[in-house]
């Protein structure tokens, strides 16, 4: 198949809708922080667990990009102009989010050598304008808004249900919230809800004939 270029980039994009939400949801199960308890050191105190847990959600918003490749090239006549902005807006996020989980492996060692007022200072300090503006904010909302886009744009070139960006919207919105107030429920439902629905339409795009991936060219496609 590495040498068939339908089948490979087909199978590649379908596997990668399905991997991406899983590291998500095995990264935040990583995660050894805990509902309820404010713990500075607790990255510190959890190197190996706060490793893992950075590496897997780093490579979930990695192995997005390819999905999202292969969703946009999907989307022909309808709904096209809103794939190809989204799929920009997308990708650019999500590379840039994937970088900001090495801050992780910072957390570890300032709490690990230094008094924890001082680790605090220099990681709030490390925040200079700069990176919130082409990094942190750019990551954040282009990744996310950029899922939802493409997702509907799917949806209205008629290759999903609205149930997809339905179902993106609200695994989103429910994993932020639980990510933000350290509620273990909604900070995994939100992972299983985008594993469900991003899932759901990795495997169609597995089992999709090559034809229908890429269909031989028509006046009308031009």
């Amino acid at each position: 198949m590495i040498s068939h270029a339908n089948s490979f980039r087909r199978v590649a994009a379908g596997a990668s809708l399905v991997l991406a939400p899983l590291c998500l949801l095995l990264g935040m199960a990583a995660d050894p922080t805990r509902p309820g308890v404010d713990d500075p050191l607790v990255y510190a105190n959890n190197p190996v667990a706060v490793g893992v847990s950075a590496t897997l959600l780093h490579y979930a918003w990695v192995l997005w990009v390819p999905g999202v490749i292969g969703l946009v090239h999907l989307v022909r006549r309808k709904g096209v102009v809103l794939a190809h902005i989204a799929g920009v807006v997308a990708v650019l996020g999500l590379i840039n989010f994937s970088s900001l989980m090495i801050s992780d492996f910072f957390d570890i060692v300032l709490f690990r050598n230094l008094p924890v007022d001082q680790a605090e200072k220099l990681m709030q300090d490390a925040a200079q304008p700069a990176m919130i503006a082409a990094w942190q904010l750019p990551g954040m909302i282009g990744s996310f808004l950029g899922l939802v886009l493409v997702a509907v744009a799917y949806a209205r070139a008629g290759r999903a249900g609205w149930w997809f960006p339905a179902g993106v919207l609200a695994g989103i919105a429910i994993w932020l919230v639980g990510a933000s107030s350290w509620n273990l429920i909604l900070g995994l439902g939100g992972p299983v809800l985008l594993l469900v629905v991003f899932g759901a339409v990795g495997v169609s795009l597995i089992r999709m004939p090559d034809e229908q991936w890429s269909p031989a060219r028509t006046g009308a496609e031009h």
